[in-house]
């Protein structure tokens, strides 16, 4: 199955990461006796935005390297405002470190808050498709816009847990997580944040016999989250403002039995638009093959047990569907 290739781009504490976490002329770590004192240096510079103080913390062979920034405005610059954004907002970070003592002095315990920007942008994304679905327009297509609004909007989350590594290694204390997976570990720091980071929205299109078709797909990394689906026709007068009043009153009923499916009519100077929308995330598999958005086949289009955007897409474009991907991320070689 084909998947989709990319480098993540890494706002995600925006350290700005280069393959060395020390040496050359750039900032220098602040002196420390302990583990544990590192530790706390090391989140005190997230914690103020000192981004390149923070990254001497690294080593090159942490996984968390395998990701790698992208300047501001080369892949990704209709999210430009959203990383900063973002940035400005996790200084909310707090944290205290516990020094266990262990493994030569080198394991501690991060306990962290930050921000929950997952739920916030993940709610803000389905206050958008709820909007598009009912009265038209682009509230889900503009992704950059219920991001910046879920960051916005975002609340402060409760303290999770993670063991690290705080080792010494000529003079200068590398900082690695334990225990814990690398997407867990920085989704500590960020709130969640990190999900985000492979973002991308599809746009599949085709017209037949004067009919349009227009697929929204919202995706982090291979996986769909979410879709916009609207078919628009020629009105022909045949249905009127009371008779849309009475289909979108019937459908909002309707969706009301069905979790994660949102469903609207509007009008488009002469044209109408059919709306469906579909949370992925809790939607029932019934309920989308009832629906008509997916086949009984649909297994061919799973990766991992989750929807995959490459094989829609390509499904799509073998059926004489035109698409496109955004933001752009570099291809792996």
């Amino acid at each position: 199955m084909k998947r989709l290739h990319k480098i993540k781009v890494l706002f995600v504490l925006a350290l700005c990461l280069t393959l060395t976490a020390c040496g050359g002329g750039g900032p220098k770590q602040e002196a420390a006796d302990s583990a544990e004192e590192a530790t706390v240096h090391f989140l005190t510079n997230l914690q103020n935005g000192e981004f390149e103080q923070a990254r001497t913390y690294l080593e090159e062979e942490n996984p968390l390297l395998t990701v790698f920034p992208v300047a501001e405005g080369e892949a990704a610059p209709e999210l430009d405002a959203v990383y900063r954004q973002f940035r400005e907002k996790m200084t909310g970070l707090t944290f205290r470190v516990g020094d266990e003592g262990a493994v030569g002095n080198s394991m501690v315990y991060i306990t962290a808050a930050q921000y929950d920007f997952r739920s916030a942008i993940n709610g803000a994304m389905l206050a958008a498709m709820e909007i598009q679905c009912r009265e038209g327009g682009t509230a889900f297509a503009d992704y950059a816009g219920w991001m910046s609004q879920g960051i916005a909007n975002a609340a402060m989350g409760g303290e999770e847990t993670v063991r690290a590594m705080a080792t010494d290694k000529n003079g200068g204390y590398i900082i690695d997580h334990r225990g814990y997976t690398d997407h867990d570990f920085m989704n500590l720091f960020t709130g969640g944040f990190y999900d985000y980071a492979d973002f991308q929205m599809a746009v599949c299109t085709n017209t037949i016999d004067n009919v349009e078709h227009t697929y929204y797909f919202a995706a982090l990394g291979d996986q769909m989250i979410a879709c916009v689906e609207e078919v628009s026709e020629a009105n022909n007068g045949e249905l009127d403002d009371e008779t849309i009043a009475g289909l979108n009153e019937f459908y909002a009923q309707a969706v009301q039995q069905t979790p994660g499916m949102y469903m609207g009519v509007t009008k488009d100077e002469d044209r109408v638009v059919t709306h469906m929308g579909i949370d992925f995330q809790t939607a029932d598999q019934n309920a989308l093959v009832n629906s008509g958005m997916v086949s009984g086949s649909y297994q061919g289009n799973m990766a991992d047990g989750k929807l995959s955007l490459s094989a829609t897409i390509s499904e799509f474009e073998e059926s004489g569907m035109t698409s496109s991907v955004t933001p752009v991320y570099k291809a792996e070689k």
